[in-house]
């Protein structure tokens, strides 16, 4: 098997790799940056939603402050990989997001937001089926179960079990409407746009943190999200997942 390592850019991080490739090569694996079957990642949450754009099974080492999603500890490094090497592990399959207007065209891992460039709020309208939800405020995310642990839980401390297949929309900081958030089934289609308000607004959509482009009021203009076909693929070696334990 081919490995890739992804790394945290910290001194500890990229030192620790040095010794995660000197062992994988002892246990047979080879290492490659172009053609791997899988990727290590060696940081926190931030490293796994860049090395999932892969495309490839990514085995998550602990390395950041939270690390929710990622199951070994450095110290288990060692077991995991011989583990690996007997094909002793579980894959974990994470629905993820797509977004797309006449300008955009993203996959996340976490979430999609729309916020404001400037201090003043968005109004805009959110239509799922045949509902269309007015909304004012700083914006709107939307969340795949395992993105409701990571930014959406700062603004509505709630948590949608990932084996849920549910997304969760979070209107931030809203004047309206006058609920926090919604969660509907992940075959509905999402519908962004932003309303009149009397001139231009231009906001940012941002996918897993990344400004990916920008949201006009015009009447041609709307962001359509849905669940991508693509999967994000985990293997798990051991049960140390943080999110699970939160619920548990």
């Amino acid at each position: 098997m081919k490995l890739k390592i992804f790394t945290k850019n910290s001194p500890d991080a990229i030192e620790f790799s040095k010794y995660v490739k000197n062992l994988a090569e002892d246990l047979g694996f080879k290492i490659s940056e172009n053609d791997a079957d899988a990727i290590i990642v060696i940081g926190g949450d931030g490293t796994l939603l860049r090395a999932v754009k892969e495309g490839l099974p990514v085995i998550g080492v602990k390395f950041g402050r939270r690390s929710a999603l990622l199951d070994i500890r450095p110290e288990n490094i060692k077991e995991a990989l011989d583990l690996l090497s007997k094909n002793k592990y579980v894959v974990e399959e994470y629905s993820m997001l797509e977004a797309k207007s006449n300008n955009i065209n993203t996959i996340a891992f976490n979430e999609i937001a729309i916020l404001f460039n400037n201090p003043e709020t968005v109004y805009g309208s959110v239509s799922i089926k045949e509902r269309k939800i007015l909304f004012e405020g700083d914006g709107i995310m939307v969340s795949t179960p395992q993105g409701s642990w990571a930014w959406s839980y700062s603004a509505t401390r709630v948590l949608l079990h990932k084996d849920i297949n549910g997304i969760e929309i979070t209107f931030v900081n809203a004047i309206l409407p006058s609920i926090k958030a919604i969660i509907i089934p992940q075959n509905e289609k999402i519908k962004v746009k932003l309303e009149d308000k009397g001139r231009v607004q231009n906001v940012r959509v941002i996918s897993d943190g990344e400004t990916v482009g920008n949201l006009i009021s015009r009447e041609d203009e709307e962001l359509l999200i849905s669940i991508s076909e693509k999967k994000a693929k985990i293997l798990r070696f051991f049960n140390l997942i943080e999110f699970d334990g939160l619920l548990s």
